[in-house]
């Protein structure tokens, strides 16, 4: 029988507030709950892979024994059914039992909270305020701006922001020597550009290499994320910055980034922005940089609302040429 691996996401998944990684200022604030044993609701929001469930699960890991886990913590995804019926039924039938051994309260961790709908979430608020005293709620969410206000004034805010590439280097150069792994620094900055930050997909995409070769250099990297290199990307916004611009070379490279990498033209758009923002002001004036962004936004938009992106990416190039030789 052939063994399945673990996901690594889920292996060296912290299991203490002292191993998470970053959002040192949130860390401490739990910490202080913790010691308390108590704590109020609390709202964790913040993009994806920066710890928000992990802290939550490191909570409960701190403050129930494990014999006292299953019965007094319930895990819900409001991305699975988003509707009242759940807050009605599993969230509410929970919330109202009694805890059980020494635990004085109950804890529902509830993901994705800002995929409930408007009447589910008012429901909840509901529970929340009458089995407070047995019963906390972590509700985990991208948005804060999507739950009602008055669950976030029932609530201790905790904002997460994005890791940064020293952090998010460092764990996967741990997670590297673990499991053995040659790793240069060129492949751990690719990891990173190729996530954006999100921690738990740069371990997916290190896991994946990793099952090619236990020496990851970046080639590898961007051969199984299906990621764009990003001199390419800057190669075709070059080829319009010239002195001599040639139009159709950039369009070509455009073209064949669409098909090599089966890439939609919101993708482009995104690294178009990317290398926009990066290429130094000795390559790009400030007028032309802030000219050309300003269109892509307009590409995007109208890309978004069913323009042919070919048309599109064209007209942006041209646009490009037409202002960078103005400026000369």
């Amino acid at each position: 029988m052939v063994k399945i691996e673990r996901m690594w996401t889920e292996s060296f998944r912290p299991r203490t507030l002292d191993e998470v990684v970053g959002q040192t200022d949130i860390v401490e604030r739990l910490k202080q709950f913790v010691r308390r044993v108590d704590f109020p609701h609390m709202l964790f929001s913040g993009p994806a892979g920066v710890g928000k469930t992990t802290c939550a699960e490191a909570i409960v890991n701190e403050i129930f024994p494990p014999n006292e886990r299953s019965s007094n913590v319930k895990r819900l995804n409001a991305s699975d059914d988003r509707g009242i019926n759940v807050v009605r039924q599993d969230i509410k039938n929970f919330a109202r039992i009694i805890p059980s051994g020494s635990s004085s309260y109950k804890i529902i961790i509830l993901d994705e909270a800002d995929q409930m709908t408007s009447d589910a979430q008012h429901a909840m608020r509901q529970t929340m305020e009458r089995f407070n005293e047995i019963t906390r709620f972590i509700l985990i969410c991208n948005y804060s701006s999507k739950i009602i206000s008055p669950i976030q004034s029932r609530c201790a805010i905790f904002r997460f922001k994005g890791l940064n590439i020293d952090e998010i280097k460092l764990r996967l150069q741990y997670i590297a020597e673990k499991k053995q792994l040659q790793i240069d620094e060129e492949a751990l900055n690719a990891l990173y550009d190729s996530s954006e930050g999100d921690l738990r997909q740069a371990i997916n995409a290190l896991q994946a290499s990793a099952s090619l070769t236990s020496d990851i250099t970046v080639d590898v990297v961007y051969q199984v994320q299906g990621y764009v290199k990003p001199t390419e990307v800057r190669a075709a916004l070059m080829e319009c910055l010239e002195t001599r611009p040639n139009f159709s070379a950039a369009r070509k490279r455009i073209q064949v980034l669409m098909e090599s990498y089966g890439l939609s033209g919101q993708d482009i758009v995104k690294h178009l922005n990317r290398e926009l923002s990066r290429i130094s002001d000795d390559e790009i004036s400030e007028s032309v940089r802030f000219a050309a962004l300003s269109m892509l936004s307009e590409v995007d938009y109208r890309i978004a609302t069913g323009s042919n992106p070919q048309i599109q990416l064209d007209a942006f190039l041209a646009k490009i040429i037409s202002v960078a030789q103005k400026q000369r």
